[in-house]
């Protein structure tokens, strides 16, 4: 399979604020921004009360299926999805290596908050509480895994903390 050229990939646990991100830097820029979870369906994937994902890799064909259904090859793309997803036992798992071949990001963002806002946005959004300790676990394993990854493609490992998404928006210009 062929993959992307013009993928400027933004990660981060559920909640951490990327599509409030992505929604200010698609507005100040050209970039045209797709989340993951509108490509592929979420609400086909999981249920709306919780993270979950059944089967993890099927799910990552289904976002490269919507992905080369929509992505036009002479524009540029902001995607907002994730490196790791919880699993059906609310397990962090990290999403296969091969999605990431085809996605060939340009450049890896991750945004990073303090768990306990995040918890407390998801619990706001949901309605339910998260464990703190699960969204730790899955946050350090996306942080872990976006540096792997960029060093694997050599590609740049910017994070965004503090909403403070400057450099991406330079990047984009």
């Amino acid at each position: 399979m062929e993959s992307f050229e013009n993928i400027f990939f933004i990660s981060g646990i559920h909640g951490v604020g990327k599509g409030t991100i992505c929604k200010e830097i698609a507005s100040k820029s050209e970039l045209i921004h797709l989340t993951a979870s509108e490509v592929l369906k979420w609400s086909d994937i999981s249920s709306s009360d919780n993270k979950l994902v059944e089967n993890i890799s099927s799910t990552q064909e289904k976002l490269i299926f919507g992905l080369n259904n929509l992505v036009n090859r002479d524009k540029k793309y902001l995607l907002d999805g994730h490196f790791c997803l919880l699993n059906s036992l609310n397990i962090p798992c990290k999403i296969d290596e091969e999605t990431f071949d085809i996605l060939n990001p340009w450049v890896i963002f991750i945004v990073i908050d303090d768990i306990e806002k995040i918890a407390k946005r998801l619990e706001n959004r949901d309605g339910k509480k998260y464990d703190i300790q699960v969204l730790n676990e899955l946050q350090n394993m996306e942080i872990e895994y976006a540096k792997y990854l960029s060093r694997k493609y050599s590609v740049p490992y910017i994070e965004i903390i503090d909403n403070n998404y400057e450099q991406l928006l330079n990047m984009t210009r």
